[in-house]
């Protein structure tokens, strides 16, 4: 009598069991949905922005355990929390969450995420995988993100910027090269320390509260060219040996572009290295002082792949061809060799200025 009751107890938990394992088999994919955000599209190197992510599970079956994975590239540090294991490497990190999740139950987790290096951080997908309370059967299932984050370089203060002590970069806030016509007037814009008393919009300041001045156009039309050498020697062929001291360039260059554009110049950019998901093409953006320039030069360097397409001293004689004038070429280079020194001279002679900007070895920056 007890071997038929134990009997019995075991073929109806099997039965039970093997009832459960179908119904997860099932249903356990169903009405379960993952999404994830960041609160802002583009940041700064070094600034910190929120990821979130949402798990919904619409349906009656609650799900005993529900495994996230995810992989996202390094540069995207991660803070403490609980239920998230993360297994670094150079390039990617392994993302493992193991959470419960009860029925007709919506999750949303929020992460605090350091934005150590610049770059475009995609995150194309993460899997979710969940199963019966037994774990006897497992589904899992691949949810597409196609979520984009793009770091701009960080900005760095002027005083940070290797500048000779009679430079023009350093006097761009008093625009010493560029004019300030009194008889053109472009529009209005709010009162700055050191503008003339003479220039305040008595109309517009009453009309706006806040003082207002004539916004002068220029008389000249100089324009600023960097020109951002991924080269660490004038012998390298390819492979970029100091990757650190490169990125040190590239934020040379984002903030010098912000200094001149703060300051009404033209600038544009030139880099011997490409774009990611692009062409491997050199880069080329030509002069403007645009409302848009300055995302539209951030943009580039954030996404800038160090891989040298050609020489920074064909690129120079690719713009002697063209002949050009009234343009200033700021040269922000590991190194001058003959070849670039030589390019360079030529703009000089035909009537442009020409600057150098030595990016530093980092040991010699620090």
């Amino acid at each position: 009598m007890v071997d038929m009751q134990l009997t019995w107890l075991i073929v109806s938990a099997s039965v039970l069991i093997g009832l459960l394992a179908f119904i997860y088999q099932r249903s356990a994919m169903r009405g379960l949905s993952y999404t994830r955000y960041f609160t802002k599209d583009a940041v700064f190197e070094g600034d910190t922005v929120e990821m979130v992510e949402v798990i919904s599970n619409e349906k009656w079956l609650p799900l005993p355990w529900l495994r996230l994975e995810s992989s996202i590239q390094a540069g995207l540090r991660f803070g403490n929390q609980a239920n998230l294991d993360i297994y670094s490497g150079d390039i990617y990190q392994n993302h493992i969450s193991l959470f419960y999740l009860r029925s007709y139950r919506r999750i949303k987790r929020h992460h605090q995420v350091i934005c150590s290096r610049r770059g475009l951080f995609r995150l194309d997908s993460a899997t979710l995988t969940t199963g019966d309370p037994l774990g006897l059967i497992s589904k899992a299932q691949k949810f597409p993100l196609n979520l984009e984050l793009l770091v701009y370089p960080q900005i760095l203060a002027l005083q940070e910027l290797p500048l000779p002590n009679h430079s023009w970069i350093g006097e761009l806030a008093v625009r010493r090269w560029i004019v300030e016509d009194p008889f053109l007037t472009s529009g209005i814009r709010e009162y700055r320390p050191g503008d003339a008393m003479g220039s305040i919009n008595w109309k517009a300041t009453a009309r706006t509260g806040a003082l207002q001045v004539h916004k002068r156009d220029y008389t000249a039309d100089h324009r600023l060219m960097i020109c951002l050498n991924l080269e660490d020697s004038d012998t390298m062929w390819r492979n970029i040996n100091d990757p650190a001291r490169i990125e040190l360039g590239i934020r040379y260059a984002a903030t010098v572009a912000d200094q001149a554009l703060r300051s009404g110049v033209e600038t544009g950019l030139i880099c011997n290295g490409h774009l990611i998901n692009g062409p491997r093409e050199s880069v080329r953006i030509e002069p403007s002082a645009a409302a848009d320039q300055f995302e539209l030069l951030l943009s580039t360097l954030a996404r800038l792949v160090l891989d040298r397409t050609v020489s920074m001293s064909t690129l120079l004689e690719e713009l002697l061809n063209e002949d050009p004038v009234d343009t200033d070429y700021l040269l922000i280079s590991c190194h001058q060799g003959e070849k670039l020194r030589t390019a360079a001279d030529q703009l000089l002679q035909r009537g442009n200025g020409v600057e150098w900007m030595k990016i530093p070895e980092i040991n010699d920056f620090i």
